[in-house]
């Protein structure tokens, strides 16, 4: 069988031809979708825009009640946050005491006040 050059680029450039419609089909269908696409990111935008307007409204009124605290005579000490006249020892003792007894937390706290007056 002999070989025939022609009849070969022939059936080249026949496959390169179907190649090119197909692409070419392709490219029509992906540019027709790509605009779809866009039409309906508009639409979307549109109802966005649409919906997005701000709504105004109104806080309602607070009302503050404050109660009063009347002191009509002060005495003692107020001791705020951790505050000790106990040595080292006993205070270890005390946090212990704590971590050990977390549930009575309260049973192990002593609370002293001042007879003398500032």
């Amino acid at each position: 069988m002999m070989y025939d050059a022609n009849v070969y680029l022939h059936s080249c450039i026949c496959q390169f031809e179907q190649r090119i419609t197909m692409l070419e089909f392709k490219q029509s269908e992906l540019e027709a979708e790509n605009q779809r696409l866009k039409d309906q990111l508009f639409g979307l935008k549109d109802t966005l825009n649409n919906q997005a307007e701000p709504k105004h409204t109104t806080p309602p009124n607070i009302t503050y009640k404050i109660q009063e605290l009347h002191v009509n005579e002060l005495k003692g000490t107020l001791n705020i946050g951790i505050t000790s006249t106990a040595n080292t020892e006993q205070l270890r003792d005390m946090i212990e005491k704590i971590k050990t007894n977390q549930g009575n937390i309260a049973e192990n706290m002593v609370f002293s006040q001042d007879t003398e007056s500032p």
